[in-house]
């Protein structure tokens, strides 16, 4: 299994293998965790590992997630503007991700369209994104995932209880592992095909309101 693991602030590996040491929080050394966890995330349908608390380094891995969920899922082909069209990741409220990392994203590709970034404001329309991921400092997450009813969009939070309360995907902190869950009833709703590879290695989660059902 493939992994990005952490054993002390200034020690990462990729199986065992890769290690940096030298200061998480510099800017060359998010880029590389971006690189890194782009190569590494899935190769072997495995998550990445490390802390919360480790900050822009943190951000970096879980940006190389969102990059890589690209892979694995099929968005309508009505949710682009025409064939030539970017796949567009927003930001709803603060970006938690360093420059550097977004501009690093924009030079890559997904299904063979370009990739914007785009940082929008909660109250914006986003249902022209095709990822929106919503950052734990915002408050009124249900009305984002809410708003977003019936547009094509793939909602990525990392809040407990996000996917329960219909979000598509969730990144999780266990024991210094980086985990997802995957609600898969509103990856439905939304119009989006996710691998069986994705859904593997994810926790699959039930709505709450399916829950009070069963």
């Amino acid at each position: 299994m493939m992994a990005i693991r952490f054993r002390h602030r200034n020690d990462w590996q990729c199986n065992g293998a890769t290690r940096l040491g030298t200061e998480s929080d510099s800017p060359r050394i998010r880029r590389i965790l971006f690189l890194l966890a782009s190569f590494c995330l899935f190769s072997n349908a495995s998550p990445g590992a490390m802390p919360q608390s480790e900050g822009g380094a943190a951000y970096a891995v879980k940006l190389a997630f969102i990059y890589n969920f690209t892979k694995f899922v099929e968005w309508p082909a009505a949710s682009y503007r025409d064939p030539g069209a970017p796949l567009l990741i927003c930001i709803a409220g603060h970006d938690p991700f360093s420059h550097d990392l977004e501009q690093e994203l924009r030079t890559r590709t997904a299904g063979g369209r370009s990739v914007e970034v785009r940082t929008l404001k909660p109250t914006d329309a986003l249902s022209g994104c095709h990822i929106v991921f919503v950052p734990v400092t915002e408050k009124d997450q249900d009305k984002i995932v809410r708003d977003l009813n019936g547009s094509s969009t793939l909602t990525v939070g990392e809040t407990e209880g996000f996917a329960a309360r219909g979000g598509v995907i969730n990144l999780t902190i266990v024991e210094n592992n980086v985990h997802f869950e995957v609600n898969e009833l509103a990856a439905d709703r939304a119009g989006l095909k996710i691998s069986s590879k994705l859904l593997g290695i994810a926790k699959i989660i039930k709505e709450q309101d399916e829950e009070k059902k069963n």
